[in-house]
């Protein structure tokens, strides 16, 4: 039996597992289509009868139904659909603005991580960062980060594998300052367990990423042995090829200039972001005033959230990180008594909110960069074909 089969399958038959606890305990007859579902496929995956794009369909699909059903399976519907009802929708339009602020500190933040490689104008650097968001969204595995990269490569004279390379600083400068936020607010009395847990792995990833892409600039013969040692020598010189534009990427860690005004656009990219959130929850009444480190504790709860494997678009993740966050931050208030509900409607409103601009906009800068579906593909190969290495 194939291992990973095995573990896939197992898997989803956990999944399935959950919904029959769920069924003993609530007694929804949706949950007995789910246990067939799930029971079904991992049955399947288990004996090799499965095609693997549907196991991992069937698993992505598996952890957002677990968490959604985390959020809204006790709700009263009826008081779900007036806390959106009663929801003052103007709040929206300062949480959107703030977005595309975001938008604007996060694309100068990209431009000095390019600097080393050459001068990238602002307008296609912010269409690329715009089409890679929206791939994430839309597509598995987060290949909107290839994506981006190629097209960014595709319009300008820059290596890809290069661009690439920022793009993975990016990444960990965002989860290094998403786990900062967290243990702030750890720090200063906001108390979750789950949290602190999912910010420690957080932290021993993030760290370890740097760590290794430091060693690497320091060490890069190192690899060059290794490769050369490993592998025949036309794949060699192929992989050394990638290596070299990956390297270019980097080049900003020994540059403390580029590097103290991208680390400054981080901050200011990321100080937004609270603030969006905080005009979202202003659109719902939880019966009392939102406690300020409910917008600040969402940022870093998303985040983390979003690291999970699941359906398109964070589906159930952004949910139930929503919650976690205001059922932290609102323990102890005396809250309404529809607040499940009210928090339930929130956890919709934000993630549209949130993610619906930048949506829109990457399917705009999708328009104007000409792209079609072959470019996307190309996206998603990018570091399988040798042409790009060095385009």
């Amino acid at each position: 039996m194939n291992k990973a089969n095995l573990g896939r399958g197992l898997f989803i038959l956990a999944i399935a597992g959950f919904f029959v606890f769920r069924y003993v305990q609530l007694s929804g007859s949706i949950y007995l289509f789910f246990i067939a579902a799930f029971g079904i496929a991992g049955l399947l995956a288990l004996i090799n009868r499965l095609p693997l794009r549907w196991q991992n369909v069937m698993l992505n699909l598996g952890i957002s139904l677990f968490f959604l059903d985390l959020v809204f399976a006790e709700i009263n519907w009826s008081e779900f659909a007036a806390a959106l009802a009663s929801a003052n929708y103007w709040w929206l339009v300062p949480s959107t603005i703030m977005i595309f602020i975001h938008l604007y500190f996060r694309t100068v933040r990209w431009q000095w991580l390019l600097k080393p490689m050459g001068d990238v104008p602002f307008w296609p650097a912010f269409r690329a960062l715009n089409i890679g968001i929206l791939g994430n969204v839309v597509l598995p595995a987060r290949a909107g980060e290839f994506l981006r990269a190629y097209v960014l490569g595709r319009s300008t004279s820059l290596a890809k594998t290069g661009v690439f390379a920022t793009v993975v600083i990016e990444r960990i400068f965002d989860g290094l300052t998403v786990l900062l936020i967290l243990f702030g607010v750890i720090i200063i009395g906001v108390r979750n367990e789950t949290l602190q847990r999912a910010g420690i792995l957080g932290a021993v990833l993030y760290v370890g990423a740097m760590g290794a892409l430091i060693l690497f600039m320091a060490k890069r013969h190192w690899a060059d042995a290794i490769v050369h040692k490993l592998l025949p020598q036309k794949l060699a010189d192929f992989t050394l090829g990638i290596l070299d534009g990956f390297t270019s990427g980097l080049a900003i860690l020994k540059n403390p200039h580029y590097l103290g005004m991208a680390l400054f656009y981080n901050v200011l990219t990321w100080a937004v972001i609270p603030v969006s959130f905080y005009f979202g929850l202003k659109a719902f009444d939880f019966g009392t005033p939102i406690p300020w480190p409910a917008p600040v504790l969402m940022l870093p709860a998303l985040a983390l959230a979003l690291t999970i494997p699941g359906a398109p678009g964070g589906v159930g993740l952004v949910q139930f990180a929503a919650k976690l966050t205001l059922d932290t931050t609102f323990a102890g208030l005396p809250v309404a008594a529809n607040f499940a509900e009210t928090v339930a409607a929130a956890s919709i409103v934000i993630h549209i909110s949130q993610m619906g601009p930048e949506a829109i906009a990457g399917a705009v800068s999708f328009v104007i960069e000409g792209l079609s579906t072959s470019d996307i593909q190309a996206g998603r190969e990018m570091a399988d074909e040798p042409a790009t290495a060095n385009k």
